[in-house]
């Protein structure tokens, strides 16, 4: 048996923590946790577990479980709103409190009153600390929680940071409140001989939790984009239906339609469930699912998929699939299992954090005891200007040690760098779903594109025409015909025929002929606008093979005829095609030069797709590829060792798009596709997809650089904090430590900002 659970985990750490909670449970078969989806689908023996036995046992180690149905996606917009209005509170207080601890660089801007005593402005500091701290107070339990079970993460850097910033900024306002004559706060140190400048740490403690919350909030934002992937996939299927039972027509809710029912669909309606037509015929656009542009004839005994949209008449459907068992159902399942993923560059965050933690905390107590033995044989402290007695010399040292390694640095060197790269982005049109990609990207050496809304422009138009006929009444009366039908060819047609302003609106009838074509109905004559198929039934002259050999020239090379015709006469025929977006061939022409293979991948017929493709310079075509079956060729491809960019719009493509190593989406194509894309083109400019390669680039090396100068910082600094050059006149107090840390932050800033002149220089070397 297999139950699906939402839960709150929020990290990669959680995930580990339930996933190796519940495969140590006899009779627990398989555990799989999503952590984009915050899912998590279970395979037990029932015999043996139940759900109160999994909802328990999580419930132990801290996780809350809820048995959810297998497609449902919990909303978690509430949890969204909540984060923004605690990071605007937070970015408030914390601005009031740099505000405060630096006011000894404006003493005018503070009032006499907050001044005296002494250690009401700092107690007014640990106040607002304190708050930021309670909001965002997740940190220090995630953190605690890892460094208990000896798997320290990036909330335990977090964690550590901000609270021996405000441990020891609490004894020194302990000292302060004690000791107030020993200390002051404004002026300078010639003004307050044989005093020490007060000065505390509380801005760090804040800071590290704020920032850091900010990069976190970007990552769930990511997995929002993620989960409405399938909420859009599901939005497909209509939630009534109409059930045929004893040959009366209920309205029922889909979710309880069952393998074996009888429904109606109408003219228009979506079609819920896969099934078989029983009785009528019409045309289906499944070009949602499939990426077929053109309109599929169907009649008794033909296939139908669910989310597929009835465009002629009524049709009864007998449902011979279960639920799960249909083509939506699987794409949505599907799409589920391949965003399970983890991010890249947290993952490399994290391992390093498992060494970088425990190191510090053991350098900090090898530094305290170091100087406390110290102290102990020299009968004093070592620095007796400086400390007044060994545990304050010991303390501080040590102290200076955790707080200069503050992982603020190390925190912030990739969001700011993906949030710059975003601006970036967003200014060329270019949303970023996924940050991930912008590592994966350079890997990439093989790019596949859908065809329609991708490569063309997914509107059929008249490529060429022939009018057989001087009657301009004919004429007239064909695109009278096309303009009042609801059929989805007759737009081009009626573009092709613009020059005739005049109608003739005195037809009795137009219809669709369900799969072929549309006819209207004059008082004199009938008049038949279709395909090949609705030629050879209705058309009796002896010229008939002259007129279908032109309609096959027309089909092989790519392109879709259709004949007007009456009782008498051919009076034209049209040959409709998908033109290319614009730029195409340039696109083509620029993105061959960047990677090994270019691959047309697409839902349409063999004879369309490689036209298209030797017009825009494709030299490999897959064609008639049902949606499951793109998702494999992207899966095959990587299995072959190829690292696969995929371009494309439509829920067809989404499965793709989620497979593949880099997905890129075309706004104007279907929500799901976006939400299944690493990147979103919201001008749907293929010639984008090389600004994204060119700043992914850019990105990566400012992230590289922001992660090592981290690193150099705390190599560098870790041992002047520990005292190691203390002796010569070179000590790094925790105040200079404090100071150094903020600049390391800074530095990461300053260093991302370089991104927009690098892309600057970028787009004018381009120009040229």
């Amino acid at each position: 048996m297999e139950h699906v659970y939402a839960s709150n985990m929020h990290c990669a750490a959680c995930k580990g923590n339930i996933e190796k909670k519940l495969k140590g449970i006899k009779g627990i078969l398989e555990v799989n946790a999503n952590l984009v989806t915050n899912v998590i689908k279970v395979r037990f023996n029932e015999k043996l577990v139940n759900d109160e036995t999994i909802i328990n046992a999580c419930k132990e180690i801290g996780y809350r479980l809820e048995v959810i149905d297998d497609e449902e996606v919990i909303d978690n917009s509430k949890d969204m709103k909540k984060n923004v209005i605690k990071l605007i509170i937070g970015v408030i207080l914390l601005a009031i409190l740099m505000f405060l601890a630096m006011s000894d660089m404006w003493p005018n801007a503070i009032i006499d009153s907050f001044k005296e005593p002494i250690y009401l402005l700092p107690l007014i500091e640990l106040a607002i600390t304190l708050v930021i701290i309670g909001i965002f107070f997740s940190y220090y339990i995630s953190g605690f929680k890892s460094l208990i079970k000896l798997s320290p993460n990036m909330d335990s850097l977090v964690f550590l940071g901000s609270l021996f910033s405000l441990v020891y900024s609490v004894y020194l306002i302990i000292k302060l409140i004690i000791f107030p004559d020993q200390y002051f706060i404004y002026g300078s140190h010639e003004d307050n001989m044989g005093k020490i400048m007060f000065h505390n740490y509380l801005d760090s403690a804040a800071m590290i939790l704020v920032i850091v919350s900010i990069g976190k909030f970007i990552e769930d934002l990511s997995k929002r984009k993620a989960k409405s992937t399938i909420n859009e996939l599901l939005k497909l299927r209509p939630k009534y239906a109409n059930l045929l039972v004893n040959n009366e027509i209920k309205q029922v809710e889909t979710k309880y339609l069952k393998s074996g029912d009888t429904i109606i669909i109408k003219d228009g309606e979506t079609i819920p469930l896969d099934g078989i037509i029983i009785t009528g015929k019409t045309s289906v656009d499944e070009s949602l699912l499939t990426g077929e542009s053109l309109p599929v004839a169907k009649d008794e005994g033909d296939s139908v998929i669910g989310g597929s949209i009835n465009k002629d008449g009524s049709i009864t459907v007998l449902i011979n699939k279960t639920k799960k068992d249909n083509v939506l159902s699987k794409i949505v399942s599907l799409v589920m299992e391949a965003s399970n993923m983890d991010t890249k560059l947290t993952r490399k965050v994290d391992k390093v954090s498992r060494v970088f933690v425990p190191i510090v905390l053991v350098i900090a107590i090898i530094v305290f005891i170091s100087w406390i033995i110290a102290g102990v044989i020299n009968n004093g402290p070592i620095l007796g200007d400086h400390f007044l007695n060994i545990f304050d010399e010991a303390f501080t040292f040590a102290i200076s040690v955790v707080v200069i390694s503050c992982p603020c640095a190390l925190g912030l060197a990739t969001p700011i760098s993906l949030l710059v790269g975003s601006s970036i982005f967003a200014k060329k049109g270019i949303l970023v779903n996924n940050s991930n990609a912008i590592e994966t990207i350079k890997n990439v050496d093989t790019i596949v594109l859908d065809k329609t809304n991708t490569i063309t422009n997914g509107k059929l138009t008249v490529s060429k025409f022939d009018l057989f006929t001087n009657n301009q009444k004919e004429i007239i009366r064909v695109k009278t015909i096309e303009q009042y039908s609801t059929h989805p060819l007759s737009a081009g047609i009626v573009e092709a025929l613009k020059e005739y302003k005049d109608v003739d609106k005195e037809f009795k009838m137009i219809s669709n002929v369900p799969g072929q074509g549309v006819k209207g109905i004059y008082e004199d004559e009938t008049i038949f606008i279709g395909n090949k198929n609705l030629f050879i039934k209705e058309y009796n002259k002896e010229n008939k093979e002259v007129y279908l050999e032109k309609m096959d020239e027309g089909s092989k090379v790519g392109l879709l005829p259709i004949i007007a015709f009456n009782a008498n006469e051919v009076i034209g025929q049209f040959y409709l095609k998908d033109e290319l977006k614009s730029n195409a061939k340039e696109f083509i022409s620029k993105i061959s030069t960047k990677f090994k293979e270019v691959i047309l991948l697409t839902g349409d017929n063999d004879i369309i797709a490689n036209n298209i493709a030797n017009e825009v310079g494709i030299k490999k075509v897959i064609s008639n590829v049902k949606p499951e079956g793109k998702g494999d060729v992207i899966k095959k491809l990587k299995e072959e060792g190829k690292t696969v960019l995929m371009v494309g719009d439509g829920v067809n493509d989404s499965l793709a798009l989620t497979y593949s190593d880099v997905g890129i989406g075309l706004a104007k194509g279907s929500d799901v596709a976006l939400a299944s894309s690493d990147f979103i083109l919201m001008n749907s400019d293929l010639i984008d997809i090389l600004d994204i390669i060119e700043v992914s680039k850019l990105i990566r090396k400012n992230i590289a650089f922001n992660l090592l100068w981290a690193f150099i910082y705390n190599t560098l600094f870790i041992p002047l904090a520990a005292g190691a050059l203390a002796l010569v006149g070179v000590m790094l107090t925790p105040m200079y430590a404090s100071m150094l840390m903020a600049l390391s932050s800074v530095t990461v800033c300053l260093n991302s900002l370089t991104l927009l002149i690098k892309k600057r220089n970028h787009k004018e070397k381009s120009n040229n």
